[in-house]
């Protein structure tokens, strides 16, 4: 539980993934990266319930298998390449009833994260209850910095945010970027503002060597590669 409320750890795991083909049964360790997440979100101390929406028949079944599964697959419309995240946590919200409670949100490719990141997610938005009203994790960006991306216009490179480009990195400002490892707020924030990052979200920084987001295959060896080196340990988790 979080300032006494209901933690609902909410798992999207669409069926359809044009980058990696069905990269949610992918099996990094010992399990899929499905598994993965279901494993590491009943691991959280503050979570008491897990909720995977999925299209897709087999996540459904394997959902099932840990008792985190909706009670029918996800519709259709949701399970779209273009369908927002955040619907698909609303329609969660609305068949389970979910109310007055946080939704925290953690998406099956990010494979890095480790338990200590998720608590430490839910603990940042405890400690400063009143002040903040979401939070999600990110990681330093510094290459290449906003400042220094262009587009072409007219045949010609223009800055794309209309900044001089040429300056010493040294000298520009910090970004960054969001993880996509995760992400969480209250019922009623999702249900007024329709989004996991409303105006007062902190930001809970994570090391590039935790951030890697399986997006396409080259993020694919770039996980074997950092996990095969040693430079990072896949933590393994009960049942």
């Amino acid at each position: 539980m979080l300032n006494g409320k209901t933690v609902y750890a909410l798992i999207p795991a669409r069926g359809g993934s044009k980058g990696i083909p069905r990269k949610n049964l992918y099996r990094l360790g010992n399990d899929t990266l499905l598994e993965r997440t279901i494993k590491l979100a009943k691991a959280c101390r503050y979570v008491d319930s897990v909720v995977v929406s999925t299209d897709d028949a087999e996540m459904h079944e394997l959902a099932k298998k840990y008792g985190v599964n909706m009670p029918a697959p996800r519709p259709a419309h949701l399970a779209t390449d273009t369908a927002r995240t955040v619907d698909v946590v609303l329609h969660v919200m609305e068949e389970m009833s979910i109310n007055d409670a946080y939704i925290f949100l953690l998406q099956t490719t990010s494979p890095l994260r480790t338990l200590a990141d998720a608590e430490g997610v839910c603990g940042l938005l405890e400690k400063n209850t009143g002040k903040a009203d979401a939070v999600a994790s990110v990681v330093r960006h510094d290459s290449p910095h906003p400042d220094k991306i262009q587009k072409i216009d007219g045949g010609y490179l223009k800055s794309y945010l209309g900044k001089e480009s040429l300056v010493a990195r040294q000298s520009l400002p910090e970004v960054y970027a969001l993880n996509g490892a995760f992400y969480i707020t209250h019922t009623g924030v999702l249900l007024r503002e329709r989004t996991f990052m409303p105006e007062h979200t902190l930001p809970f920084v994570m090391p590039k060597e935790r951030s890697v987001n399986l997006d396409g295959m080259m993020d694919l060896y770039l996980i074997e590669a950092l996990v095969t080196k040693g430079i990072v340990r896949i933590e393994e988790y009960a049942t």
